[in-house]
């Protein structure tokens, strides 16, 4: 594979080509992206990220400028390259997302004693509640600096960082293209709309060009042996790859048994793909499939419930030699899966909190037992 030519620092001119909203009637706003890689000599495996290159959203840029008090045709100094503002601020740097470094950066101008007080080591909490929600126009908004200079603004801002999205599709599948799931973040916060820098770039385009590049995942692979067994607990865009997975074992024949675990809010409205798990299933790839909807009943499910009401199939394919994926929320559905795995050793392979524990670091050890959280 010959990813040379294009990188991080030098991202390829993706089109978008397909821009689909998947989540029609939610309250969650999930779209299908798929991305030319004609030309390139681009290649992926499943398991493998696209880095993306957002460009910050013009309105929220002249609102910070406006707010600020700058023109935006001032010329500052970005990693030694001299820049005009509002080119910067659209291209290079970060304009939303609040830090600490940013705050105390902030203060060490506005020297604002409620931001001193949140700054101390015994107020963390309070911190993340105030950062919570923020960006940072609203520093500007809640403390005006009037006559700050340009240069002194950018100094505030952190570089744009690329975002890594796990791949929903195969080459084998696909040829030249690459497709992504991306949950969309829009919401209120402190009196204004807020939303994702890079998923709404995504969502507010198609045909247009994309910086993108690939991102390899050494450790999140399909098994060597195309009979092997695999299980895939994927909720909400945690799916993306196990999409990429299925796509590959069929397109190249694998005989390995696939079992799927996919939750979100309600199948009716938020059921990414539905169609072809089923026409996987019809065609004998998919083994298993098992649906966990939270909000379809009085109370909520989630995927380690259903991996507990089949624990001793999910075992029995484990002792087969089962690999185990979990893909999605690190915070706290990885957790409470991994919680689940350990339950599932306790009581269906008779082993006590400790040696279920070390059974589980086993599995991670021979590389059986993967993850792909954030």
């Amino acid at each position: 594979m010959d990813h040379a030519l294009y990188s991080k620092s030098n991202p390829y001119p993706s089109e978008l080509l397909v821009n689909r909203l998947m989540t029609q009637g939610s309250d969650k706003e999930t779209r299908h992206f798929e991305l030319s890689l004609k030309d390139s000599g681009l290649e992926y495996l499943p398991g493998d990220s696209l880095g993306v290159l957002p460009v910050n959203c013009s309105k929220v840029v002249d609102d910070l400028l406006r707010t600020v008090g700058l023109a935006g045709d001032e010329t500052v100094l970005v990693n030694e390259e001299n820049l005009v503002l509002q080119d910067a601020l659209m291209h290079r740097l970060a304009c939303t997302v609040l830090s600490k470094i940013q705050i105390k950066k902030f203060n060490e101008i506005a020297e604002s004693e409620k931001l001193a007080e949140l700054l101390q080591i015994s107020n963390k909490e309070a911190l993340i509640e105030y950062m919570w929600g923020r960006e940072l126009i609203d520093l500007f908004l809640e403390f005006p600096q009037s006559g700050m200079d340009a240069q002194t603004f950018i100094d505030l801002l952190r570089p744009m960082p690329p975002r890594l999205y796990s791949i929903a599709s195969s080459l084998a599948a696909h040829a030249d293209e690459v497709h992504l799931t991306v949950a969309v973040v829009r919401y209120d916060g402190h009196g204004r709309e807020r939303k994702g820098v890079c998923s709404s770039y995504l969502a507010e385009r198609v045909g247009e060009r994309i910086p993108c590049y690939l991102h390899p995942n050494k450790n999140f692979k399909l098994p060597a042996d195309p009979q092997t067994p695999i299980i895939m607990v994927g909720p909400g865009t945690g799916i993306a790859p196990f999409r990429a997975f299925l796509e590959e074992r069929m397109a190249t024949g694998a005989s390995g048994k696939n079992w799927l675990f996919f939750g979100d809010r309600s199948q009716k409205t938020d059921y990414l793909y539905g169609n072809e798990w089923s026409d996987y299933q019809k065609a004998g790839v998919l083994s298993n499939l098992d649906l966990a909807w939270s909000r379809d009943q009085e109370d909520k499910v989630y995927v380690q419930h259903k991996m507990l009401e089949k624990k001793s199939e999910l075992w029995r394919w484990i002792q087969e030699g089962a690999f185990f994926y979990v893909c999605g929320d690190a915070s706290r559905m990885a957790k409470d899966v991994d919680h689940a795995i350990r339950r599932i050793a306790s009581e269906e392979g008779s082993m006590t909190d400790d040696e279920a524990s070390k059974w589980v670091k086993g599995l991670q050890k021979d590389r059986r037992y993967l993850k792909d959280v954030y």
